[in-house]
């Protein structure tokens, strides 16, 4: 009641301004027959100030169920609670535990636990409704009524939407598999180190996948070995994998089980060739690499979550290949302690909060000098540094 209390004190202030202004801008004329006229006035501006009071009070009651957090006392007997396994268009494949399947839609009244990003993203839990009884394709029509916290995501900088919106690919994973290849496209730690960044940010584990073992030449084999021991001493699983010969299959295989994966990676770096192999059967359609620019042809153009099988509680979640992976807000302040090489040299630092960039007697540049860091790790995390830093100053003047 408290709360009801305030906001209807706060629309009658708006009330009384409007009369307040009314009878500040009366002419000496109304003035003279303000018996006569003013009561009119009155009644006209006292309606128009309800009727903006009440739409104000509309708006403010559609945002706060959107985005409020979901009540917990509330009894939602009517609801089912499934996760969302596809998408297909404006709808949303949800697949309850016992593995009937629905096709459900938002609508203005559907609630999110996850403001400020994509409203339903693959592997999010949610509540719905059957909406009627009527079929299509053999799963029932139904609406979301909410979208559950999310436990874990990966997630990027939605592109077009501003700086403050997040782009969820997928949400709810235990594992990130980065897909890179060997060759065709070439090896970049950049990229790598970026998904790194994007799914621990997600409380994902990572793992990475190194494809087109096959095709690759003598000097891109070392490169691999290289790769792959710069990041195996910094724990991350590391499989140097073919998709065509089977190379390598079965040790992913024996890394992502019993966990629910996704994969991701660049254009071209054959992520659904890649989950066809592990599946043993083609679940995900390919494509042949543009040859102008040697680049992936988007073959996989939606997220999808699907139980690997043979294995018990192995799900695999495909996305599309991106040709740029950009961050979603990087904190300058805390990216370093996504580059897990840094924390044992930290605290050797002269400086407390040591950004590891220009400071005197930084125990991380002298550990990159002397071999024991990567060069193209810290490459890495001064590209994402300067970017973090760019972002930070344009959004504190233009807000």
């Amino acid at each position: 009641m408290v709360g009801a209390t305030r906001r209807y004190t706060y629309f009658d202030s708006k009330v009384q301004i409007r009369l307040k202004d009314a009878l500040k801008t009366r002419t000496p004329h109304a003035a003279e027959h303000e018996d006569e006229e003013n009561p009119l006035v009155k009644s006209e501006q006292i309606r128009r100030a309800h009727e903006d009071r009440s739409r104000d009070r509309r708006k403010l009651s559609r945002k706060r169920e959107r985005h409020s957090p979901l009540p917990q006392s509330a009894e939602q007997t009517d609801l089912d609670t499934g996760r969302v396994v596809a998408a297909e268009g404006a709808y949303f494949v949800a697949r309850l535990t016992d593995g009937r399947e629905f096709r459900t839609r938002t609508y203005r009244g559907t609630r999110t636990e996850n403001p400020g990003s994509t409203l339903v993203a693959i592997g999010d839990l949610i509540r719905f409704r059957v909406e009627t009884e009527v079929t299509t394709d053999e799963k029932d029509i139904a609406v979301i009524e909410d979208v559950l916290r999310r436990s874990t995501k990966l997630a990027r900088k939605a592109a077009g939407r501003g700086d403050t919106f997040e782009q969820v690919v997928v949400s709810n994973v235990d594992l990130l598999v980065i897909v890179a290849t060997a060759t065709d496209p070439p090896l970049r730690a950049g990229i790598i180190d970026r998904y790194i960044v994007a799914g621990l940010e997600g409380g994902l584990q990572i793992a990475i996948a190194i494809n087109k073992m096959d095709l690759a030449l003598e000097a891109e084999r070392e490169e691999v070995l290289y790769f792959r021991d710069v990041y195996r001493e910094l724990g991350y699983a590391v499989h140097s994998v073919s998709a065509t010969s089977g190379v390598g299959i079965e040790e992913l295989r024996t890394t992502i089980e019993g966990k629910t994966s996704v994969f991701a990676g660049h254009s071209g770096v054959g992520k659904s060739s890649l989950i066809n192999a592990l599946f043993g059967s083609e679940v995900n359609r390919t494509g042949e690499l543009s040859k102008k620019y040697r680049r992936g042809a988007h073959t996989t153009t939606s997220s999808s979550l699907t139980p690997l099988p043979g294995s018990a509680d192995t799900y695999i979640a495909d996305t599309p290949g991106v040709r740029e992976f950009a961050n979603f807000e990087l904190d300058s302040h805390t990216l370093k302690f996504s580059f897990v090489e840094f924390l044992r040299y930290q605290d050797q630092c002269r400086i407390a909060n040591c950004s590891h960039l220009h400071e005197p007697g930084c125990a991380v540049r002298q550990a990159v000098e002397d071999d024991a860091i990567a060069l193209e790790r810290y490459s890495s995390y001064e590209k994402l540094f300067a970017e973090a830093r760019s972002e930070e100053t344009r959004r504190l003047y233009n807000p």
